[in-house]
């Protein structure tokens, strides 16, 4: 498994996000048991909780970009960094950088088990 190939997966669930929504996006790339990070909330643990919040969200845009992966020797579990822009009604409300840590799955699927960021006054450059 290539760093390249987790970069890939990481994208795909952006592109995912775009065409069919955060949260069925986010529903589909977690791992049964992932946690999700949210500022100013408690984190999200598993994905049934994911499906209760992204049931009720709405309005907003989260579209992301992957700057770095990096995948352990055992080759099971990688990281993605990136920044990301949170945009509603067409218009940027914010921006931020995230890590999601990844877990190669037993069909060889990489799924995130651990997702969670924050927020910069700007946009991030590449590290």
């Amino acid at each position: 498994m290539s760093v390249q190939q987790l970069i890939d997966t990481d994208r795909a669930f952006n592109d995912m996000a775009q065409a069919e929504g955060t949260g069925k996006a986010f529903i589909a790339y977690s791992a049964a048991d992932a946690v999700l990070i949210r500022p100013g909330s408690m984190p999200l643990l598993g994905r049934p909780a994911f499906i209760e919040a992204f049931s009720k969200a709405s309005g907003s845009t989260l579209a992301w970009e992957p700057l770095k992966a990096e995948i352990a020797a055992s080759q099971d579990l990688g990281y993605t960094f990136g920044r990301y822009t949170l945009s509603e009604g067409g218009e940027i409300k914010g921006y931020g950088v995230y890590v999601s840590i990844w877990k190669r799955q037993p069909d060889g699927a990489w799924k995130f088990v651990l997702d969670g960021g924050g927020t910069t006054p700007a946009p991030v450059a590449l590290p």
